[in-house]
């Protein structure tokens, strides 16, 4: 059960390492905070035992530290993104996928011109905001693909109360 319950952890954590890894796979700086901050959306929403605070927040000093960016703020976007799916999650449940992924589309465009704002005022220059502006492309396009992933998951190998 506990092995059940590591999925959602050990997928992010895989693609964190993967994602940090330095293969020449175009886009990789963006699709990686993408798929995180969907990743803890999705099981901060179904599954937040899976995906508690305190992992939330390893994740996110992971990728700021392999990735080499603004310390600190990674860490901040992602609990921001759990701290809403958490406690909105009993209505986001409800919800039928297409408003689900709206909202979430929502929450990545706030999230992410939040980082490019703290990148901003870390560095003391305008950070260029197609980075950015990718990482909200990638996120919002890659979430169904995910959320088709991960909820087949949640049915079955990332589900601790089957045997």
């Amino acid at each position: 059960m506990v092995v059940r319950s590591l999925v959602p952890m050990t997928f992010t954590i895989f693609v964190v390492l993967f994602l940090s890894t330095p293969f020449d796979i175009p886009g990789r700086n963006e699709l990686l905070p993408a798929i995180v901050v969907a990743s803890v959306y999705f099981w901060s929403i179904y599954r937040p035992k899976s995906m508690p605070a305190v992992g939330v927040f390893f994740l996110g000093f992971l990728t700021d530290l392999l990735n080499f960016s603004t310390p600190g703020v990674v860490i901040f976007i992602l609990l921001i993104t759990y701290g809403i799916g958490v406690t909105q999650r009993f209505r986001l449940a409800k919800y039928n996928f297409i408003l689900v992924w709206l909202i979430f589309a929502v929450i990545a465009v706030g999230v992410f011109m939040l980082q490019w704002i703290l990148s901003s005022v870390f560095s003391l220059k305008i950070m260029p905001y197609t980075s950015f502006l990718f990482e909200i492309i990638f996120a919002v396009g890659i979430y169904p693909l995910l959320s088709i992933v991960f909820a087949w998951a949640h049915r079955t190998i990332a589900n601790p109360g089957k045997v």
